[in-house]
C-alpha cells in the first residue's frame, strides 16, 4: 500500500492549485511554435553550412552579430562564370557555368544579397550600386523560384535570338532544357521597348509581396543595364512601363 502524501505537501498543492486557477494561468502552458515569415523564400535543400558562413562573413563586414542576421531567401542559381556574376574591375573570370546560391541576409529592415557557389567556398557580396554583369551575347534573362513546389526557372534571351529554359526541380535535379528561337526583328523590338520604358530606372528595386501572402513566385529580371524583383502575385500593382516590359517578355515565351 502506498504511503498517504505528508500533510504539508498536499497544503502545497492545494494552495498552488487555487493560484492557478485565480490567476487564470494553468500549472502547465505549451509555448507555441514561432511562425516562418510566408514571405521568406527558402530551398530548404541548401546547404545549412551555407548559412553560417554568409553570416559569418556579413558580420565581420558589417559589425552586426551573426546571431542576429538571418536567412530570408535562398534560391538556387547557375552563374554565368567563375566570378558569380559579381566580377571586380578588371578582374578577369572563367567564362563556365557555376552551380551555386543566391542567399539574401536580413537585420531588421535591411537586406544583404550574396552570390555563392554550391558549397558556399567562394561568395562574393553584392554592392547596391554594382554594375550588372550579363554575357556579351545575353540580351535579358529572367530567374523565377518558389511556390509550393519549389521549382526554379531560369529564361534567357540571346542576342542572336536563341531563348532557353532551364528548370530546376525540388530535390536539385535538371529538366530537360527547353530551347527555341524569335526573329532578329523581335529581338530588336524588345530591345527598343527595354530603352523605350527605361528598365534601368528600376536597377536594385523590389517590389515584395503583401505580409502573410503565400505560394508565390518571386521573380528576378535582368538586363544589361539593370535588375529588378517582384512577387508575382503582386504584379497588376507594378508601374505601367515595367508591366509592359513584362507583357512583352511574356510574348516571346
Amino acid at each position: 500500500m502506498r504511503p498517504p502524501l505528508p500533510l504539508k505537501l498536499i497544503s502545497s498543492i492545494a494552495l498552488i492549485s487555487t493560484l492557478s486557477l485565480m490567476s487564470g494561468i494553468p500549472l502547465l502552458q505549451a509555448t507555441a511554435a514561432p511562425t516562418r515569415s510566408t514571405t521568406e523564400l527558402l530551398d530548404y535543400a541548401y546547404p545549412k553550412s551555407l548559412s553560417w558562413r554568409v553570416r559569418r562573413d556579413l558580420a565581420r563586414r558589417v559589425g552586426v552579430p551573426t546571431k542576429n542576421l538571418r536567412v530570408v531567401e535562398a534560391q538556387r542559381q547557375t552563374w554565368n562564370d567563375a566570378c558569380l556574376e559579381l566580377a571586380a574591375p578588371d578582374e578577369m573570370c572563367a567564362q563556365q557555368l557555376t552551380e551555386g546560391w543566391r542567399i539574401v541576409l536580413a537585420h531588421g529592415q535591411q537586406t544583404w544579397t550574396y552570390h555563392t557557389d554550391a558549397q558556399g567556398r567562394s561568395l562574393r557580396l553584392e554592392s547596391a550600386d554594382r554594375a550588372i554583369t550579363l554575357p556579351r551575347n545575353v540580351v535579358f534573362r529572367s530567374q523565377s523560384s518558389g511556390g509550393f513546389a519549389g521549382q526554379t526557372y531560369e529564361t534567357v534571351l540571346f542576342t542572336d535570338g536563341r531563348v532557353q529554359q532551364k528548370i530546376t526541380l525540388n530535390a536539385g535535379k535538371n529538366a530537360p532544357v527547353r530551347s527555341w528561337r524569335v526573329t532578329p526583328e523581335k529581338v530588336r523590338e524588345f530591345q527598343a521597348l527595354l530603352d523605350h520604358e527605361q528598365f534601368q530606372t528600376f536597377n536594385q528595386r523590389t517590389f515584395p509581396a503583401t505580409p502573410g501572402a503565400a505560394d508565390f513566385f518571386l521573380v528576378r529580371l535582368t538586363s544589361p543595364t539593370g535588375s529588378v524583383e517582384y512577387a508575382d502575385i503582386e504584379q497588376e500593382k507594378l508601374p505601367r512601363s515595367l508591366k509592359t516590359i513584362i507583357q512583352a517578355w511574356n510574348s516571346l515565351r
